[in-house]
């Protein structure tokens, strides 16, 4: 018997730290992260466009009807600031009084920047959902989806409160190649 203690102990131990390791997964129910409606996220963003590689510090605060996102770092530029709503959205440069205005953020970024993140279906990507507006295609391994000419993919999922939401996100077409890594998710905010 104090033969098989030690293997026992190796065993235990050895399951212990599987449990401690294993990561969230892709929610089987979305309706919980479907009535998110108040929400903010921090990390980092990646861009991958016309053969540059740049990357920011991302701050995404999001409500029902308007969100707020700042963007610091990118194209060695210091940083935008994009808020907007259904049928307004303002950006600007840090380090200007000017600020643009258009009727969705993505035709203002292709006008200033010359490409665009896709800030209209992102709200819903961003914690592991398709537009519900739009039609969209799962993946074969079922950790992402096609939509509106990207491919969504989640590599990794973290724990924010009681949800399951994406830590690591790939966004892809063929002009433009977006990774974000959410390094704080905030799932308590109330109007």
């Amino acid at each position: 018997m104090r033969a098989f203690l030690p293997l026992l102990l190796v065993l235990f131990l050895g399951g212990c730290s599987q449990l401690q390791t294993r990561e969230p997964t892709m929610p089987t129910d979305p309706r919980p992260v479907l009535q998110l409606e108040h929400w903010s996220l921090e990390g980092r963003i990646g861009i991958r466009h016309d053969g540059e590689i740049n990357s920011a510090n991302l701050n995404w605060q999001q409500q029902p009807d308007a969100y707020r996102i700042a963007l610091t770092g990118p194209l060695g530029q210091g940083g935008l600031r994009i808020e907007g709503s259904d049928s307004d959205v303002s950006l600007q440069q840090a380090g200007s009084d000017e600020v643009h205005r258009a009727t969705t953020p993505e035709a203002l970024m292709q006008q200033l920047l010359g490409w665009h993140l896709p800030l209209s279906h992102a709200r819903y990507w961003v914690r592991g959902l398709p537009d519900p507006t739009l039609s969209w295609q799962g993946l074969v391994d079922q950790q992402g989806f096609t939509q509106a000419g990207w491919k969504v993919e989640y590599d990794r999922y973290t724990r924010a409160g009681t949800l399951t939401l994406p830590e690591k996100i790939r966004l892809t077409r063929p002009d433009l190649r977006i990774t974000l890594v959410v390094s704080r998710w905030t799932t308590n905010l109330h109007p």
